[in-house]
């Protein structure tokens, strides 16, 4: 198993009538998320901002998307994002696909 640790698994997903690559979440990538809806949340906010979120697991998992700008975001539409987000976090283990 040693041999795989920091391979990174990809695939194809629909998005805005193309395709977009997605990397397959690791346990540190889904820890990752974890933490920074913790520190949004241990920020005061009563509501965790939902959108920062959401702009996080996206720079986290689409390949090309790491350098966007949260106005770079801001100009697709939520739906798009949302059912990203979903084939994001429909390919982690806990989700059972893996």
């Amino acid at each position: 198993m040693k041999k795989f640790i920091g391979k990174v698994k990809t695939k194809s997903v629909p998005f805005m009538d193309d395709e977009v690559e997605i990397k397959v979440l690791t346990v540190g990538d889904v820890r990752a998320i974890e933490a920074k809806t913790k520190e949004l949340a241990a920020e005061g906010e009563e509501n965790v901002d939902q959108l920062e979120v959401l702009r996080f697991v996206l720079r986290l998992a689409v390949v090309g998307a790491e350098e966007m700008a949260d106005e770079d975001f801001d100009t697709f539409p939520i739906a798009e994002l949302s059912s990203l987000s979903e084939a994001i976090i429909g390919t982690t283990p806990a989700a059972g696909n893996a």
